[in-house]
Parts: structure tokens; sequence; C-alpha cells
């Protein structure tokens, strides 16, 4: 029993006991020789007092925190500690924390700024970056198109960005990729993304300048469960996909995607859900939404306004497939994973779109029509076009089943198809007041809850859904309901200087 009591007595001091190492910009050699030695202890911080700091290249935080206390290495000052230069920092372990520091002018000596793991195997669990920046960090010496670089990737399971701000990308590579290890350790990996604010990235011209990605090609068929919730993304035009969808059973919701030249890719992977997203697109060039590969998704109460792309980018894209889904038995050298795959058993259900350019069914190459595709009460409001849907081949219709759309064109379109009930709306995009910038429903449109969704119960602001709802995102939109997004001041720290005038470059447009 003395043992014991003593055990008791030793683990419960060491908390007592965590420290606080503080250290100065000139110390650059210690802080790495303390973060990487593996003698941080729970609850222990490391600070870093106000100023730049180089020298860094390559270097590791690794320490074993617990979830009541933590790892920390953080800015004394948030926004005053910036890091620039050649550098790459991996983290592993567990319960580690990053806070409060800037990430300016520095560019990834390996490949990766900051990565969540050392090497196959020793990766970082439950932690976290937090109420931080990554901007205009790019390699100048490199070719733009040709060379990539990561800022972050995320490995191991159960780890979080929150509250961060990352712009200014203009090197190919992707700001934040989830990877799934051949291993399988980082499958099912629950990595939460939320609150974040992702800001101006110009366009490549090329592929591989995603915003996020979530897996590859070679490990789509296997669940990743990230979730992507209540961030921004603002000006985000690297490429035509915003954030791609490369594994199964993940959550994009409630995020606002605002003047966006790229879209939610469902490009590989399975039963993943798009929910309550907002695109705003204030009619620029190339706006996008929503595109639709693979099977098994549930896309509901997402609202589109003012989304002018085409073809393949258009406002909602169900796309024809090449190849059948891969088995553990298929032949992937007879059918690739690179490929696109036929769209099976999705459910695309109370959605709006206003003054959205196209939505194509059964965009692009292929012969496999999608199949078990329900299209159920989304509204649909064109109203200087004769109609914005478009069927690319005819073979698509029965694997479409439509039904409870409501549907407002060009006063005097002779608009036919089943599943859509043409509609006198009435829309009101007000200049000033709660809801400035949003189209409101000034008339009231009513149908019966879709049968077979019972698994939707409220709508994009949250209220629940009544037995007598309007279609559409928002049941009785004509009341100037606030969208249930993240309020900008609860997105990325509040302190950095760009990231407020972002924000006011939005609410100059528009008001949630």
């Amino acid at each position: 029993m003395k043992k014991v009591l003593l055990l008791h007595f030793i683990l419960f001091s060491g908390i007592l006991q965590a420290r606080d190492y503080t250290f100065g910009p000139e110390q650059v050699i210690q802080i790495k020789q303390l973060l990487g030695s593996g003698e941080l202890r729970p609850g222990d911080r490391v600070v870093l007092e106000d100023g730049t700091y180089t020298g860094w290249e390559q270097f590791d935080f690794y320490a074993y925190g617990t979830s009541d206390a933590p790892v920390t290495f953080k800015a004394q000052n948030p926004g005053k500690v910036i890091f620039s230069g050649a550098m790459g920092l991996c983290l592993y372990g567990e319960h580690l924390f990053l806070d409060g520091f800037v990430f300016r002018d520095a560019w990834a000596v390996k490949g990766n700024l900051i990565d969540f793991r050392k090497e196959a195997g020793v990766c970082a669990y439950y932690s976290r970056i937090t109420n931080c920046v990554i901007d205009n960090c790019n390699d100048q010496t490199k070719d733009r198109k040709t060379s990539t670089e990561n800022w972050i990737v995320l490995h191991g399971t159960h780890n979080r960005i929150d509250h961060c701000y990352f712009a200014r990308k203009w090197v190919a590579g992707i700001i934040v990729q989830v990877w799934l290890d051949a291993n399988g350790e980082s499958y099912n990996n629950y990595h939460r993304i939320d609150h974040n604010f992702f800001g101006e990235r110009a366009p490549l011209n090329a592929n591989g300048a995603e915003i996020f990605r979530i897996g590859h090609s070679w490990s789509s068929q296997f669940p990743s469960c990230s979730i992507i919730e209540d961030n921004v993304f603002y000006h985000c035009d690297g490429e035509n996909e915003t954030i791609s969808v490369k594994s199964c059973r993940n959550i994009v919701r409630r995020n606002l995607f605002y003047e966006n030249r790229g879209s939610i890719t469902l490009r590989h992977g399975h039963n993943n859900l798009v929910e309550s997203n907002v695109f705003i697109g204030n009619n620029l060039k190339n706006t996008m939404g929503i595109r639709v590969i693979n099977q098994g998704h549930k896309i509901y109460n997402n609202y589109l306004q003012d989304i002018t792309g085409t073809g393949s980018d258009a406002a909602m894209v169900v796309r024809m497939g090449v190849y059948e889904k891969p088995t553990p038995e298929t032949d992937l050298k007879k059918e690739p994973l690179v490929s696109y795959h036929r769209v099976v058993d999705v459910d695309i259900a109370y959605n709006t779109f206003i003054n959205c350019t196209l939505i194509e069914f059964g965009q692009g190459n292929g012969d496999k029509e999608p199949r078990n595709v329900r299209f159920a009460n989304n509204l649909i409001s064109a109203p200087n076009v004769e109609s914005n849907i478009t069927v690319s081949n005819p073979a698509v219709f029965p694997g479409i089943k439509c039904s409870g759309n409501y549907v407002s064109f060009r006063e005097g379109a002779d608009f036919k198809m089943e599943g859509f009930t043409l509609a006198p709306f009435s829309f009101e995009k007000p200049a000033t007041g709660p809801s400035k910038g949003i189209y409101l429903l000034r008339n009231k449109v009513r149908t019966e809850l879709a049968s077979g969704f019972d698994y939707i119960t409220t709508d994009a602001t949250g209220a629940p859904r009544t037995d007598n709802s309007t279609p559409g995102a928002v049941q009785f939109s004509n009341q100037d309901k606030r969208f249930n997004i993240v309020p900008f001041d609860d997105c990325g720290p509040g302190w950095y200087e760009p990231l407020k005038k972002d924000v006011e470059s939005i609410t100059q447009k528009t008001t949630f």
C-alpha cells in the first residue's frame, strides 16, 4: 500500500511541477534541442518572447502530454513571434499544442513546412495547431508549377487545426493535406479542421494547388473520417478543387465559400457528407460549387448563389463514370484509381441554387451513368435564363430520380421535367440590413418533406424541419433567418491585420 501511495504522490507532484521554459530570438539552437529532446513533461510550456526567429532548418517537437496537461509550444504574445526562413517542423508524440505563432516568409526545406510525424509509424496524436498564421510562405527559388511544398501535413489521429489564418501560397502544393498512411495507422483518423480562415490563393493554372485534400488516389477506398467545419474560404483560386476529397466517411459542413474559383470535389472515395455550406459567387467569372463522383454521398442544406461556372465547374455537377467502384479483387491496372468511378446511391436534397449559371447531370466522358441518385426538394431560381439544368447524356435519366423540386426561370419559360414544378418565385436581394447581399424569398412555396430523408432533421439555419416546409436549404426563407455558419469574429486569429481586411471585404458586400 505504501508503494502505491508513493507512486500516486510522484505522479501528482510531477504535474504540479510543470515548468515554463522561456527563450528569445537569439536562442534558436537551445529551443530546438529542448523541443526534440523528449524531456518535456505533461504541462510543460516552451514560451517564445517577441521577435523574429530564423535559422530553424529541420527540427522536431517531440513529447507526451495528456488531455489535461498538454505540452505547449507558444508565443508569449500571440502574433508577436515570427518564424521566417528555411524550416521544417515535425510534431510527434501525444497532446502537443502550437499556439500564437506567425509563419511569414518561411519555406519548407524538405517538402512540408509542418508535418505531424517524424517517419513512418512515428506520428502525432491528439495534437493541435491553434491561433497561428501561415502567410506568404513560398520558396522564391522554386518554379511555382513544377516544385511542390505543402504547408501542413496531418498524420496520426485525432489532431486539430483551429482558429488559424492561411493566405498567399503561390508555389504548388497543398495548404492542409490529410495523409492516410499505407500501413493503415492513419485510417479513421478523426482529424478536425475548424474555425480557420483560408485567404487568397492566386490561380496556379495547373493541378496540385488545392486548399485542402483528404487522402490520395491510392488510399481513396479507405475511411479518413476527417471533419472540415465552420471555416471560411475566401478567394481560394489555386485550382478548380478548393477541397478535394479522396477518401471515405468525411464531413464538410457549415463552411463559407466566398468568391472562390474552386469547388468541393468528391473526387475519390465514398460515403462523404456535404451539409449546410454557403457558396457566394457574386457573379465573378468561374466561381464553382459541388462536383459529385463516386458513391454513397449525402449532400443537403447547401446554399449556392451567383455561381457562374459551367461544365465540370458548374454549381452542381453529377459526373459520368469511366469505371465501376473498385473492389478488393479489382485489377487496378485495368481500373486505375486515378480515374472516375460511377456515381451510385447519392442523395442531393434540400439545396438552394439562386442565379447560378448551370446545374449539370451526367457531365464528362464515360459510359457509366449515375444510378440511384435522388435529387429531391431542391429550390432552383434563375430569373435571367430559360433553364439552367442541363442533361449531358439522356442515358442519365433512369438513374437520377427527381422529386419535389421547385424551379423558377425567365418569365414565359416552358420548362418540363419530371420531379420539377415551375413556380413564380419572388426574390429580393437587400442592399442593407441583416441579410445584405442574400436573396430572400418573398412568397411562400410549401412542399411536403421528401420521403426517405428522415436523417435531414434541420435546415441550413439549424432550425428543425417541419412537416410542411419550403423546399431548399432554408425553410421559410422569407423570414430573414441567419445561416448556421461561423461568425467571422470566431474564425482565425482576430489579432492578425490581413485577416481583418479580408473580413471587411466580405462584410462590405454581404451580411450573414
